[in-house]
């Protein structure tokens, strides 16, 4: 990916929305890809690496990881099929998080913001939600501001598990 193209994603408010070409995409181990309502890479890593090298950068970044829901242990217990690998992480920054709820009460019905981590096409999928897009929901300049410096946070996280930097 180019920096050129690094750089519109770390600073863009609306969804990720700059792809690499087909040229781009064979000579690097890390795309991002356009999604609707989150912030988005494709790793050529495997999959137990990808979701620990997660964790390390939600924690760089003042994350905490308070559920994770392995789904395809769910699926398979609770459904008996069998699914790839899929991890919905729900991760808070408490200072954030107090923030936005000293602003709204009711906000706590969008927290906390869920990253997910799966399996695909040979490499592993990281997305973390938009905050901005959430937020929308809700309405009000003050939680827009404050999911803008969230979504940068994100993207830093996403941009490091892509690079390699934990």
């Amino acid at each position: 990916m180019s920096d050129e193209c690094r750089e519109i994603i770390e600073v863009a408010e609306g969804p990720s929305v700059c792809a690499p070409s087909q040229h781009e995409q064979r000579h690097h181990t890390a795309t991002q890809q356009e999604a609707a309502y989150g912030i988005k890479v494709w790793i050529e890593k495997p999959y137990d690496q990808v979701l620990e090298s997660t964790k390390k950068a939600l924690a760089h970044e003042g994350f905490g990881v308070v559920t994770e829901i392995d789904v395809r242990k769910l699926f398979q217990e609770k459904l008996a099929i069998a699914y790839p690998s899929y991890c919905i992480l729900g991760v808070c920054n408490p200072k954030w998080a107090h923030q936005a709820l000293d602003l709204d009460m009711d906000i706590g019905l969008l927290l906390p913001c869920n990253v997910i981590v799966y399996e695909q096409s040979n490499g592993t999928i990281v997305e973390a939600v938009d905050p901005i897009a959430m937020m929308a929901l809700a309405g009000g300049r003050e939680l827009q501001d404050l999911a803008r410096t969230v979504k940068h946070s994100l993207q830093t996280v996403i941009s490091h598990v892509a690079s390699g930097v934990e």
